[in-house]
């Protein structure tokens, strides 16, 4: 913005804190529009990768770090937008994210979510003062969410996309650190939704080599058609202790520093654990609903990994069934972009309120079922 610009006269921020992402959006309330976005990996990364890892944390004395970990990075956010925009102030930041950062945002403790039944302290939507959080934001408000797994992240983009009232069967994956899905069964008016742990691979974290996740789910698709791995991941003897150069598959080696990496069979292995958790995920959510993926008249593939993903090719891999890929469509953070629309709807906290009215939750954890599949699914 040059000098002779003028200030938004009120503008507001949309945060999405996930596990190992946190992104925003700096909104004029009165126009609405973007006017600043921000993405850096979360501080509380260095407290372990998964939220388990972090409510673990929590639970050993370290929740005021976790809190000053993010709190200081929100800090710094709002601060650049304010100081890049010249404003006097920022009157809204909403925040939306899973159950355990919306705890760890606020300093609520998160303990009881790691031990069974796994008890959020809270699930409502949350008001806070500028001096209740310090943050140079006027009121803050975290949006409401289901369940300890499915978090105001999912509620939130479920409503933006407003599934309830389009009139047809719908899937939804929000695909990162958690892999969290719903389906909408339009006969029953209701959500069935689970939680998978698919790590932090679909967010680059534990691929040595670089590649952003769908550059990766490519490069795994072109070593299954190349039968540089086996159906059981192990890449072949060639290959076995140098691991799989990039550039053997072209597109990913597209810079220099990309020339001399290589996918290693531990990479294999961490993108097989979590495409097989989506996988099983989303059967096993059908399964419970008793629908049909075949009889699905649309699928939302939500989060970062969603905007660039390929989907023959992440069917060819196993991360999402043969059946979706025609109807399935790339939706990008809806987390987010729920969040910067609270800001601006009024009605939208109530749409959130009846997704969370219609969802009936699939436990996972015990589920016969998944196990056998997640074991099965693990193959190529």
């Amino acid at each position: 913005m040059t000098n002779q610009e003028k200030a938004p006269s009120r503008c507001g921020a949309a945060l999405d804190i996930g596990t190992t992402t946190v992104q925003a959006q700096l909104v004029n309330l009165d126009t609405y529009e973007t006017l600043e976005t921000f993405s850096a990996l979360n501080n509380q990364r260095i407290f372990g990768a998964d939220v388990m890892s972090r409510i673990s944390a929590a639970r050993d004395g370290k929740l005021d770090e976790l809190f000053s970990a993010i709190n200081n990075q929100t800090k710094n956010i709002l601060k650049q937008f304010i100081i890049k925009r010249n404003l006097d102030n920022i009157e809204k930041c909403n925040v939306s994210g899973n159950t355990t950062m919306l705890h760890l945002f606020c300093r609520a403790d998160p303990s009881a979510m790691g031990v069974v039944p796994y008890t959020p302290s809270f699930l409502e939507e949350r008001y806070f003062t500028a001096k209740d959080l310090s943050l140079s934001a006027e009121k803050v408000m975290l949006l409401p969410g289901i369940s300890a797994f499915i978090g105001a992240d999912i509620v939130a983009g479920l409503a933006f996309l407003d599934i309830v009232s389009k009139g047809k069967d719908a899937l939804f994956v929000d695909i990162g650190t958690n892999g969290e899905m719903a389906v909408w069964k339009e006969k029953e008016k209701r959500f069935f939704c689970c939680s998978t742990a698919a790590g932090p691979c679909f967010e680059e974290a534990e691929i040595s080599c670089g590649l952003r996740a769908s550059d990766f789910i490519n490069a795994i698709a072109y070593m299954i058609h190349k039968s540089v791995i086996n159906e059981t991941g192990a890449l072949t003897e060639k290959f076995l202790n140098t691991g799989f150069p990039l550039n053997s598959f072209n597109s990913c080696a597209t810079s220099n520093h990309m020339e001399d990496k290589v996918i290693t069979q531990k990479d294999i292995r961490h993108f097989q654990l979590a495409k097989s958790a989506i996988y099983s995920g989303i059967k096993l959510l059908c399964k419970t609903a008793s629908m049909d993926l075949t009889k699905i008249d649309a699928a939302y593939i939500a989060g970062g990994l969603g905007t660039a993903l390929n989907f023959e090719n992440a069917a060819i891999t196993g991360l999402l069934p043969v059946e979706i890929i025609d109807k399935a469509s790339a939706c990008g953070n809806t987390s987010l972009m729920g969040a910067a629309k609270s800001l601006t709807d009024p009605s939208f906290l109530q749409h959130c309120r009846e997704v969370i009215a219609r969802a009936e939750i699939a436990e996972l954890a015990n589920d016969k079922y998944f196990a056998a599949a997640f074991a099965h699914n693990m193959s190529f």
